[in-house]
């Protein structure tokens, strides 16, 4: 449901008040790849690692006022999508990554999530399912905006908005002018297990799926399947960064991230419709539906001590990388040399 029309509310300060303490106490990650050379799918990548607190806002003759509003307005950002949240309720605004420069992004409306309000409650034991304060702020901040082209840029120490009290800072600018300045909480950083991840070590090697497993713990018959084979591979360009999954036929795929905690979050794509064949059109429905819009941790290991050999005979270390999804399902991939096209 796309959210309705509200009366304006009066959201915006007159004086300047200092950042909300939600980014004061934050730590400082990812400043390599926080700066104006970031590429632009490298940036995004960073934006998922931190929760992002709305502070200031533009006025209609482009001056930036503070933005003082309670409860205050916190944004999660995935690889395809805005996501923000009031109590049980959540509020989602997909974009889409295909935009030339300076804009490469595209909003459309806002709209609503399914929620689980009916049964949600709050800490006193009541209900929690009235919707409010950060609706109408959505409505009256976004709604104007949408179907709008826009972009993210970090805010250095050289930008006349930077504040040493937030560890991070980020400016969301549309093509029709509107600034929305944010301040960066960083998500909790937790221990991981097995080797460390990189989107270069992803990027580098196709990967090879040898193993799955469905949110029982039984085998998949669709992804243990000899006749066809399932491989990953992501890839960088100079607006995305995406994974596919390809059967050798259409193949199934989206943008992606790999943010805290070796999290890989996918977002999603249209895919080619060529007919497949029944087994193979009902494995790639399948991998359609757990893939997309999907959360995972990852855990990488060395398999053992044999090299694999690359298109021109240069041996390279083999990987296993475990990828287990919020939905259930385990899947293990196995490095293997790149293919050139």
């Amino acid at each position: 449901m796309i959210i309705s029309a509200l009366l304006p509310v009066a959201l915006l300060g007159c004086q300047t008040n200092s950042l909300n303490h939600l980014a004061q106490t934050s730590t400082v990650i990812d400043d390599k790849n926080w700066s104006a050379d970031t590429p632009i799918p490298r940036l995004l990548q960073t934006l998922t690692k931190y929760e992002w607190q709305l502070t200031h806002l533009s006025n209609n003759d482009g001056k930036i006022n503070p933005f003082n509003h309670k409860p205050p307005l916190v944004m999660n950002v995935r690889p395809d999508a805005l996501l923000f949240q009031e109590g049980c309720h959540r509020y989602q605004g997909n974009f889409n990554a295909w935009r030339p420069l300076p804009y490469p992004y595209s909003l459309p409306d806002m709209s609503d999530m399914p929620d689980n309000c009916d049964i949600a409650t709050n800490s006193s034991g009541t209900s929690n399912s009235n919707k409010g304060e950060v609706q109408q702020a959505l409505d009256v901040v976004f709604a104007p905006y949408s179907n709008s082209y826009f972009r993210f840029d970090p805010i250095l120490p050289n930008n006349p908005l930077f504040s040493k009290k937030a560890s991070k800072q980020m400016r969301l600018t549309t093509d029709k002018g509107k600034v929305f300045i944010f301040s960066g909480r960083a998500k909790p950083i937790k221990q991981t297990s097995g080797l460390s991840i990189t989107n270069e070590l992803l990027e580098r090697y196709d990967w090879h799926l040898i193993r799955a497993t469905d949110d029982t713990n039984t085998l998949s018959p669709k992804l243990n399947n000899p006749n066809v084979p399932i491989t990953a591979s992501f890839r960088l360009d100079a607006h995305n960064q995406g994974v596919g999954f390809l059967t050798g036929c259409n193949g199934v795929g989206g943008s992606y991230a790999l943010s805290t905690n070796h999290t890989l979050l996918i977002g999603a794509s249209p895919s080619t419709l060529m007919g497949c064949g029944e087994l193979v059109n009902g494995i790639e429905n399948y991998l359609d539906r757990i893939m997309h819009n999907s959360t995972s941790q990852l855990t990488l290991t060395h398999p053992d001590n044999n090299p694999i050999a690359d298109s021109v005979n240069e041996t390279k270390p083999s990987y296993l990388f475990t990828q287990k999804l919020d939905s259930g399902e385990r899947l293990i991939w196995k490095n293997e040399a790149k293919k050139t096209l």
